[in-house]
């Protein structure tokens, strides 16, 4: 689940107004990264430590999700998410024309127990854009470091939790792992098809664009 969040977490810890905009649980999808991402929206979500003055950010226990579920806090731009995750994010060249390029934002994951945090970057889908009845997609890829030897299959599969049309794929991408994520709308009308013609040729372009870009 996502929702909007402050661009960097302050005290106390607050989780306030959390609006749903997708449910994502990867869990039905073989060999994916991530459950699901939320973002957090008016999260003061620092501690005061047991030094005084001291101010200490959160990790994702303490967040008390799901699981499976990563808390994520926008961050301004490529360098201030590289600062925080530790790696730079991984940006696509070309997405599909119906996603707005001037919409890119980032996001980082709250630390886990170790210290480690994914990403996340996303394109909105332009408005009024559709074709034969479906709108966008909108464009998620969320990214952490590939683990030592772990293999992903890259190939495109319909995301079954929830209403919604979603496709998604895993791949290796240098030393990255990255999710692609397209969601588009409306949800399937009862009796209509889950996927559509211009669904699976958006998907499958932008997925080669990536994973050329990957090995290039």
């Amino acid at each position: 689940m996502s929702v909007i969040a402050a661009p960097r977490p302050r005290p106390p810890l607050r989780l306030a107004g959390v609006l749903a905009v997708s449910l994502l649980f990867f869990s039905t999808v073989a060999g994916a990264l991530f459950a699901a991402l939320w973002v957090a929206r008016d999260i003061r979500a620092t501690h005061e430590s047991a030094v005084a003055g001291t101010v200490v950010e959160p990790t994702q226990g303490d967040f008390n999700l799901p699981p499976g579920v990563i808390a994520v806090h926008r961050v301004a731009d490529a360098a201030e998410f590289a600062s925080y995750a530790g790696f730079a994010p991984f940006v696509p060249d070309a997405i599909p024309d119906s996603a707005d390029a001037s919409s890119l934002s980032y996001a980082v994951a709250f630390p886990d127990a170790s210290g480690v945090r994914a990403g996340r970057i996303a394109y909105s889908a332009k408005d009024g854009a559709a074709v034969d009845g479906i709108s966008g997609p909108l464009v998620v890829l969320a990214e952490a470091r590939a683990r030592p030897g772990a293999s992903y299959d890259g190939e495109l599969k319909r995301l079954t939790a929830g209403t919604g049309r979603a496709l998604a794929a895993t791949l290796r991408c240098g030393d990255l792992v990255i999710d692609v994520q397209l969601y588009f709308t409306p949800a399937p009308a009862e009796g209509e098809p889950y996927l559509t013609p211009y669904m699976t040729s958006v998907a499958e372009r932008f997925l080669d664009g990536v994973t050329r870009q990957c090995a290039g």
